[in-house]
């Protein structure tokens, strides 16, 4: 049937990731996605005011390059463990770059009020960071099919 010649979500979901093949290809796969999205973010940061000179520079390319491409290979190692993909991978890789990156003073914790951690001492920024990194991953991979 013709219908069957199509790859279902449910089924590239479903595929092992347990095996040399899988994991080679999501450690490389990663790879021209990452640095073609790196300048796309670049080139947001430069319409919204930044140099250009500032905006394209190898540090920046290589941070927002080598996040993007981090936040995807983490998940190489949990898809492994568990046999299969999950949206709780995801959570799990924006969560600690997050963590991560507030902690190291490269981020900032967005949309929440600064004030947010003054008035609750308990919550610290990166902890917050986790969570709200960590919730957009989950979110986009829901909309985008992945199974819990």
């Amino acid at each position: 049937s013709p219908s069957s010649s199509f790859i279902t979500m449910e089924s590239y979901y479903r595929r092992s990731t347990r095996t040399f093949t899988y994991q080679k290809d999501c450690i490389l796969s990663p790879i021209i996605s990452s640095i073609t999205f790196g300048g796309i973010f670049a080139g947001i940061d430069a319409v919204q005011g930044v140099p250009l000179a500032q905006a394209f520079s190898p540090r920046m390319l290589g941070r927002y390059m080598g996040g993007i491409y981090v936040y995807n290979v983490v998940q190489c190692p949990m898809e492994a463990i568990h046999g299969r993909q999950s949206l709780l991978h995801n959570v799990m890789a924006a969560g600690m770059l997050g963590y991560v990156g507030v902690s190291r003073g490269v981020l900032g914790v967005p949309f929440v009020d600064p004030t947010f951690t003054y008035r609750y001492p308990q919550v610290s920024a990166p902890m917050l960071a986790f969570m709200i990194y960590g919730g957009i991953a989950g979110a986009l991979s829901a909309f985008g099919g992945k199974p819990l």
